[in-house]
């Protein structure tokens, strides 16, 4: 999902006891503590399987996304001083037992921007850095294009090595081997304007993650190597292909999401993960041609997994009860600016039952201007200094929507506060959602009456399909806020029944704090639905290297019956846990011992 949870620092500054505490008790929640083997006695490792994740796409020279298979070399202590020294010792990589110019080693010091982890900023520890062939000496790693290398080229540049740390000292010590990383995990990306790039034609031509969300996803459920790094993937010898998402300033601010899935289909792929949650324009039923489309999909065997969304703590749903004929009336401010974007533009979209139910809207401006009412079609008019849209539109499943979008005729912000009347002319139950340009789960813009605001029905779309495993968060290893513990449901995680009355989430998964790799070599704090849900799927590929013929429905079965419950979930299933907890291991001992 491109919306960050920006509160983190506040709270990493609010509260540095939190920080002070950063050694103590990490759970690095993608390691298994246990061996699992599939049928043929090979490691449970996701290999053989295909993710498909709609995302912001993945860095693709990042050393996480390479398989270790690229053979064992020794390597050459050049000086004789019985340890690993960068820029003088080598690696044998043309095996005729010397140090010649061009095989002297170098490492990748991975950045530490985790805030909590304490790693070691300077040398070289074999299960968080990487070594590479520095042929130039240049004491810096050359990759792509950009310095003169091909698809044609291992790791899409200068060649790297995980260490075989044998003693497991984080050492490089004499006698341990090194193994080159060669072919990328990542088979495919379909980039923002529809160009596909593939593994072995032209995928070094793949463009960033600028928002360097989908890179993280995919350490998460596949980076690194099993056994190797202490932030390794879930599923570390599984595929990857990726579906950039474009985002469109207005809503529906993901509009080619048919293509994407479509895209992921047709490469084959044996699990489809939505890492994106909207709810601006959305009819949030399962009735669009893109949840349409992975029903079927999940109907055809493809195991459909998506986030639940962070839209329970942003004040941006609200839930009432309206008698027939009775006028009531919803407020809701509006920022000048938020998160370093001027705030040009609000949105706002109504949900109910019953298409012959006839409700009225007008809208009251931050200059106190009304609308007159508005209750059927759409149109584009302007009121003192804002102009507005409306439309009214109903779903194939029989869910009405009334939204609006406000902006300034000279561009300038739509900050102040405002109002939306109501009047339905028989009772009804109706949804109120509120975003802004940010895009923010924030809620920059928000609904100020506190008792209509609510935390249900805040699962987002696309995880609104029927067939989705919806994917809520949990807190483990560090909260943020004051009064949370590790083991809580996350406070933004979407929780309630969807409009058409299907349980929101099936399970619960660690949300924050989790750690992954992020962009640039780094190590990066990761959190929210975002990190939940790809912990699902990585599971999910584990099942399926043991038995590839399981089916979305026995899988959802599977984690159903596996997931866990504690004092914090109550008797489950409820409509904030689902299920209860994800339990990687248990799903895997069920399969295995059935």
């Amino acid at each position: 999902m491109k919306k960050q949870i920006l509160f983190l620092l506040i709270v990493l500054i609010s509260f540095p006891f939190t920080v002070a505490k950063a050694q103590q008790n990490v759970w690095y929640t993608t390691i298994l503590k246990d061996k699992y083997f599939d049928k043929s006695g090979n490691p449970l490792t996701g290999k053989g399987v295909v993710v498909g994740d709609v995302d912001s796409g993945i860095d693709i020279f990042s050393p996480f996304f390479f398989f270790a298979d690229g053979g064992e070399f020794d390597w050459i202590d050049v000086n004789n001083d019985g340890e690993f020294t960068p820029g003088i010792d080598a690696v044998d990589f043309n095996k005729n037992g010397k140090a010649d110019p061009d095989e002297i080693l170098n490492f990748i010091k991975m950045k530490n921007n985790t805030y909590f982890l304490k790693l070691e900023k300077t040398n070289f520890v074999a299960d968080l850095d990487f070594l590479y062939l520095d042929k130039n000496h240049n004491g810096i790693r050359d990759f792509g294009e950009k310095d003169g290398f091909t698809e044609n080229d291992p790791t899409y540049g200068e060649q790297l090595f995980i260490v075989k740390d044998d003693n497991h000292n984080g050492k490089l010590d004499k006698g341990e081997k090194i193994i080159a990383l060669k072919t990328s995990k990542v088979r495919a990306v379909r980039e923002k304007d529809g160009t596909i790039r593939r593994r072995g034609i032209d995928l070094i031509k793949t463009e960033p993650d600028t928002i360097r969300h989908g890179t993280s996803v995919s350490g998460i459920v596949l980076g690194g190597h099993s056994g190797f790094e202490r932030m390794c993937g879930i599923a570390p010898d599984a595929e990857l292909v990726m579906a950039n998402i474009n985002y469109d300033y207005t809503p529906r601010f993901v509009r080619n999401f048919p293509d994407l899935v479509k895209f992921l289909r047709d490469e084959k792929i044996n699990i489809l993960l939505f890492e994106d949650g909207e709810w601006m324009w959305e009819f949030m039923d399962g009735s669009t041609e893109e949840e349409q489309i992975s029903d079927q999909m999940a109907r055809d065997g493809i195991t459909v997994i998506g986030g639940g969304g962070n839209l329970a703590s942003g004040n941006m749903h609200m839930k009432d009860n309206i008698k027939g004929g009775t006028p009531v009336a919803y407020n809701f401010s509006s920022p000048a600016e938020a998160e370093g974007k001027k705030n040009d533009g609000v949105f706002v979209s109504f949900l109910w039952k019953a298409p012959k139910n006839k409700i009225s809207f007008s809208i009251v401006t931050p200059e106190g201007l009304t609308t007159k009412e508005l209750s059927s079609g759409n149109s584009f008019f302007n009121l003192g200094k804002f102009n507005i849209y409306y439309s009214r539109d109903v779903s194939s499943k029989g869910t009405v929507m009334f939204k609006f979008s406000f902006s300034k005729k000279d561009s300038s912000a739509v900050d102040g506060n405002w109002k939306v009347n109501v009047k339905p002319e028989k009772d009804v139950a109706i949804d109120g959602f509120l975003v802004d340009v940010t895009q923010s789960w924030s809620g920059s813009t928000h609904w100020t009456d506190k008792s209509k605001i609510s935390e249900d029905m805040t699962v987002t779309f696309p995880s609104t399909s029927d067939s989705i495993l919806a994917i809520g968060a949990y807190v483990v290893n560090f909260p943020w806020l004051k009064d949370e513990k590790a083991g809580m449901l996350c406070n933004y995680s979407g929780r309630g029944y969807n409009i058409d009355g299907k349980m929101g989430i099936d399970i619960c998964a660690p949300g924050h704090s989790t750690f992954t790799v992020g962009t640039d070599d780094s190590y990066v704090i990761f959190s929210g639905t975002s990190s939940a849900a790809p912990h699902v799927v990585g599971t999910v590929a584990l099942l399926l290297q043991y038995d590839p013929t399981l089916t979305h429905a026995q899988i959802k079965n599977i984690l159903h019956a596996t997931a866990t419950s504690d004092s914090y979930t109550s008797t489950l299933p409820n409509t904030n846990w689902g299920w209860g907890k994800l339990d990687m291991e248990g799903a895997i001992k069920y399969l295995t011992t059935k």
